[in-house]
């Protein structure tokens, strides 16, 4: 069985996929490397990430370490710079081209049909000009709001009150992004899901952010740049 390692965030992680997929597949091994990212991997985090990751038919068995580990898919931090994407850059690491994630990499157990519309907005990569007024005045009836209290207060402080939506791991998570119609959020985790399962989606550009790493180009994927941004009919999206 392929053994592979990863020390990065979570969304890191889940870009990486397409390349483990690539590759055969086999068991996925995540521990941390202190100063490498800006959150850190945790063993609480391999276990809100299980059930997802396991039910991939490429991931044959997840495990944490609580040692460092020799890692050959961290090595897309030297490849950022010549291949934009954080997927593309795993890829290139393992010598495979962008077409590896040209088709979804992500699947769920089912879906939750809670509200047409989930966005997420972390408090890392924000871009003052885009319009999160105008979604939520366009949309609130029909949204809802994932990720921590801290995240859900400060953007219902900023832009108006919308509901909270729970969901205690990953693959609750993503069953929640599969069953509404449209995805909006920013550079952070649960958009490396919605990504991944190839979702109707809206992304918040950080202006300020010298690469772009989460930005795939595809029919059903907006890149919110600024405030200049068409916002779909609901009713028109499948």
């Amino acid at each position: 069985m392929n053994i592979f390692s990863h020390s990065g965030d979570i969304g890191d992680i889940i870009y990486s996929l397409p390349t483990i997929r690539a590759k055969g597949g086999g068991k996925l091994i995540l521990f941390d490397c202190p100063g490498k990212t800006a959150h850190g991997m945790t063993k609480e985090k391999v276990e809100r990430l299980r059930s997802l990751l396991e039910y991939q038919d490429y991931i044959h068995a997840l495990e944490w370490s609580d040692t460092l580990i020799e890692s050959s898919l961290n090595g897309f931090r030297d490849q950022i710079r010549d291949h934009g994407s954080l997927a593309d850059a795993h890829l290139a690491t393992h010598g495979f081209s962008w077409e590896e994630r040209a088709k979804p990499w992500l699947k769920c157990d089912g879906s939750t049909t809670t509200y047409d519309v989930v966005v997420h907005r972390s408090f890392r990569y924000n871009n003052k000009n885009f319009p999160w007024g105008r979604i939520v005045d366009t949309y609130k009836d029909r949204m809802g709001f994932v990720g921590f209290p801290d995240e859900y207060k400060k953007f219902t402080d900023s832009f108006g009150k919308i509901p909270f939506i729970e969901a205690n791991d990953f693959m609750e998570l993503a069953k929640v992004i599969k069953g509404c119609k449209l995805y909006i959020g920013n550079q952070s985790s649960p958009l490396s899901i919605a990504l991944g399962m190839f979702h109707n989606c809206i992304i918040e550009v950080c202006p300020d952010h010298n690469h772009h790493h989460c930005i795939f180009q595809r029919m059903n994927c907006i890149i919110g740049w600024d405030k200049k941004i068409i916002l779909p009919d609901l009713e028109s999206l499948c």
